[in-house]
């Protein structure tokens, strides 16, 4: 009977150490995020990478054009970046908004190789196979609004030696529902106090599919 009770006390030991184990971490992350938070800072620099907007869209005509009048305001010189359009597979006129919002539109069609990755996969193939001058690509969901000073930010990120760079994206207008509020909080948490936690504490922030530069 003591061995029995000594092997249930270990048991519940460790039931409850996983989870304080978890608390912990989660802890640890948010002391450091906050000190990441402190020292986060973005230097005063005249931009000088040339940076290429790929976005995969299948038939995107409703929110593309929101997304590409946002592109053509950054902060950032019109000279050092464009906008590529992947229309994939669209049965709308996504391609003709493209070029009217400026972009440059890539209409592909394939009965079987369909969806983001294989959408990707040919316009990177194009663009090297037109030898288009880049230093970094950056890819983006034809539903999202950046930052005036993304490129900016990223340009300074690349000088400093990063070759990937994973952008904090989030909900718009988190005050319109309660259910878009909780998952601003969510996103919160997932994608900007965790990943800045596990940067400061020399992890990898990690890659979340949109907003997400690479180098060439």
């Amino acid at each position: 009977m003591p061995t029995l009770l000594l092997i249930a006390e270990l048991l519940l030991l460790l039931v409850l150490l996983v989870p304080a184990g978890m608390v912990a971490y989660l802890l640890l992350l948010t002391v450091a995020a906050w000190l990441a938070q402190k020292r986060a800072t973005t230097p005063e620099r005249t931009p000088s990478h040339r940076i290429l907007f790929l976005i995969p869209a299948h038939n995107e005509a409703t929110l593309l054009p929101i997304t590409l009048a946002n592109l053509r305001e950054l902060d950032y010189p019109a000279e050092l970046y464009e906008v590529h359009v992947v229309a994939d597979n669209c049965s709308d006129n996504t391609a003709e908004l493209a070029r009217a919002g400026g972009a440059s539109a890539h209409e592909r069609f394939h009965d079987t190789l369909k969806g983001k990755g294989y959408a990707l996969q040919w316009l990177l193939e194009q663009l090297w196979a037109a030898e288009t001058p880049h230093d970094a690509l950056v890819i983006l969901d034809a539903d999202t609004v950046v930052s005036p000073n993304f490129l900016r930010v990223m340009d300074a990120k690349l000088a400093a030696g990063a070759r990937a760079v994973q952008a904090y994206y989030a909900v718009r207008d988190p005050g319109s529902s309660p259910v878009v509020g909780l998952r601003y909080i969510a996103l919160a948490v997932l994608h900007y106090l965790r990943p800045l936690g596990r940067l400061l504490l020399g992890g990898s922030a990690g890659l979340k599919g949109n907003g997400m530069l690479f180098r060439a």
